[in-house]
């Protein structure tokens, strides 16, 4: 099984934050403001300018995801007479941590509009693939039959093989943005859910009715 590295690595981080914390991450825009600035330190200006947005249209987006503490300022710099604010992103895992906060119905719809984002996102790039490309889109989906016991193991294999794709091919030291035809940005997305079986449903229903 391969190893995680506690380093930090480039690209979206994985959260494990509070029911704020994952309603401030329901949001496209947002979510693509916290990738970029996962990859290196930047200001909100450069965000803007790689997202082709005007930078008064990001300020408050970052404000909210610095309350929510996934962004933390790293440094300001003087720039001719100006002060920037270089922001990091902080990494941890979407789990179940923090239960003790909401009501289990806020914690369900925190979870649910930050999946519906991500996933969202996630079908924007594939539908936008450029025509062209040198490689295609490797796109799999399984169904995963295991005993309860289980599932932590399958877990927590998924993450570390994550760790490993970076770590293997040192995806946090390549540069943050493509330079010519040397890079290419693609994007992976993993989901790892229970799914409610109509079949199992109907059975355990039946049972002893025969």
């Amino acid at each position: 099984m391969p190893r995680s590295r506690s380093r930090r690595s480039a690209g979206a981080p994985a959260l494990r934050r509070t029911v704020a914390d994952l309603r401030a991450l329901a949001h496209p825009l947002r979510l693509r403001v916290l990738e970029l600035f996962a990859e290196t330190p930047r200001t909100t200006k450069q965000v803007a300018e790689l997202l082709g947005q005007p930078p008064t249209r990001l300020y408050h987006h970052v404000a909210a995801l610095e309350r929510a503490g996934l962004l933390v300022l790293k440094e300001k710099r003087q720039n001719r007479g100006a002060v920037e604010k270089w922001y990091i992103a902080v990494g941890q895992h979407i789990d179940r941590a923090s239960h003790q906060e909401g009501s289990a119905a806020s914690r369900r719809a925190a979870r649910r509009a930050v999946a519906a984002t991500v996933l969202e996102q996630a079908k924007q790039e594939i539908i936008a693939i450029p025509a062209g490309a040198k490689e295609a889109a490797l796109i799999s989906r399984m169904m995963v039959v295991a005993r309860p016991a289980e599932i932590p193991l399958i877990r927590q294999w998924l993450l570390e093989s994550v760790q490993a794709l970076r770590a293997e091919f040192h995806l946090e030291d390549r540069p943050a943005e493509p330079s010519g035809d040397d890079c290419e940005r693609w994007a992976l997305t993993l989901a790892f859910a229970p799914v409610r079986s109509a079949h199992g449903t109907r059975r355990k229903r039946g049972e002893g009715g025969e």
